[in-house]
């Protein structure tokens, strides 16, 4: 299959239009906001859409409350839409949009959906010149500030289930994706093409059987965007889950946040990229692992004070 990547994520919700505002503050551009959907989209055209819990032509939720409902996947070719329809029908339901959009189920239950891509071309830019003691690339020019972040795209998506391995089986032989890493015993990321971004998914192995959503990322331009665009995020009122870092699985930094739609939602930057060369690792999947550093309660943003767990580490040598 010629997969282009994930065209959109669908929520079902409890209130459209908190969660129309949590993604407007994000960065995303507001398509459409109605009372009974709100569709926002990245740079590239990969969507956010948000619709009511009981919208009863949405996919049934994979858990209680607000949750993702679908996942779209856009490829290059009718041909490779013929091809998933042949595959799925072989054990399940599959029904057609008048547009040709496929809709289904993956093995957890979790509504997956198939259409020729929508998304747009990203203008091709330089990589963010980044200047070290022998290793300048920037001369006579300042960098790059932000005042917030304007997502990319809509990179990948994240979700606990009963079995990662049984998830695996579906994905690769079913649809055709590729392993490019393991949480050894516990869980499998995997990308839709290659050469491509490390993930477009991450199956973690739930202890007690539940298959939940767990995050959707969202890349930007640089880590200056990246920060910029969690300080903003935050100064809107919405909470860090946890943030900024840098994830050694993938390499990417990262910053999570608390997403009313359910789960939590990530600005990423730096990610693996990977080609027909990329040797799979089986990684340890202890607590250090998840990240290189990491930041547990994000940033505030006051005129010249340094992070809230710098300042609480101050007053307590104060008073000492």
């Amino acid at each position: 299959m010629a997969f282009v990547g994930i065209d959109a994520v669908t929520y079902g919700v409890s209130d459209i239009r908190k969660g129309m505002q949590a993604f407007v503050d994000f960065g995303l551009k507001k398509i459409k906001a109605g009372a009974k959907e709100a569709i926002l989209e990245t740079q590239d055209g990969s969507r956010v859409i948000i619709r009511p819990r009981g919208d009863k032509s949405l996919p049934k939720a994979i858990q209680p409350g607000n949750t993702v409902r679908e996942i779209t996947w856009g490829v290059t070719a009718q041909a490779d839409l013929n091809r998933l329809r042949k595959e799925l029908e072989k054990d399940r339901a599959v029904t057609v949009d008048k547009d040709g959009t496929l809709h289904s189920v993956d093995n957890n239950g979790l509504g997956i959906a198939f259409r020729k891509s929508r998304r747009r071309k990203l203008k091709k830019r330089s990589a963010t010149p980044i200047n070290a003691p022998e290793a300048v690339v920037r001369v006579d020019d300042r960098a790059t500030y932000y005042d917030k972040a304007n997502p990319l795209t809509l990179g990948h998506a994240v979700f606990t289930v009963p079995s990662y391995r049984e998830t695996q089986d579906f994905y690769v032989d079913r649809l055709g994706f590729t392993v490019t890493d393991y949480y050894k015993g516990r869980g499998v990321f995997l990308r839709c093409k290659t050469p491509g971004g490390h993930h477009n998914l991450f199956f973690l192995e739930d202890q007690e059987g539940k298959t939940q959503i767990n995050h959707v990322a969202f890349g930007v331009a640089n880590t200056h965007e990246l920060f910029a665009g969690g300080i903003h995020y935050t100064s809107k009122g919405w909470k860090t889950a946890v943030g900024p870092g840098r994830h050694i699985v993938s390499s990417c930094y990262f910053w999570y946040f608390k997403n009313p739609c359910g789960g939590n939602i990530e600005y990423f930057v730096d990610e693996d990229y990977c080609t027909e060369n990329w040797k799979p690792r089986h990684w340890d999947p202890a607590p250090d692992m998840f990240a290189e550093w990491a930041l547990g309660d994000g940033l505030n943003k006051f005129a010249g004070q340094p992070p809230t767990r710098t300042r609480q580490d101050m007053k307590k040598k104060q008073k000492a």
